[in-house]
């Protein structure tokens, strides 16, 4: 009996969520740009900041996250112009993210792999 209550109450603590701090490796298409970066992550409860490197440049990022639904953005330079670049994705292990980039009315896929 003592058994069956230690494993119904196990059952009812809430699972430790992914924490997604660490560099990632974040490679993905939106209209006629191929993005190529590393993210470096912070998370802090559900919520994400932290930066994202090209061969060019450096730029700031924040998000949150929700169970597996990840989501962050930051700006780039496109062009002259600053557009604001969003990540919509799944955490399908504790090591990939997969999902849409967003940027401007234009979409593509992007998938992220933990360093």
């Amino acid at each position: 009996m003592r058994t069956l209550i230690a494993i119904l109450c196990l059952a009812l603590l809430p699972v430790a969520a992914t924490d997604l701090t660490g560099n990632w490796k974040l490679e993905g298409d939106v209209a006629d740009a191929h993005i190529d970066r590393m993210c470096t992550i912070k998370q802090a409860e559900n919520k994400l900041s932290g930066t994202c490197k090209s061969k060019t440049n450096e730029t700031a990022l924040t998000g949150d996250v929700n169970g597996k639904k990840v989501t962050w953005q930051y700006q780039a330079d496109y062009q002259g112009q600053k557009v604001t670049v969003v990540f919509d994705g799944t955490l399908d292990s504790n090591t990939a993210i997969t999902g849409t980039i967003s940027a401007e009315g234009a979409s593509g896929k992007f998938t992220a792999k933990k360093q």
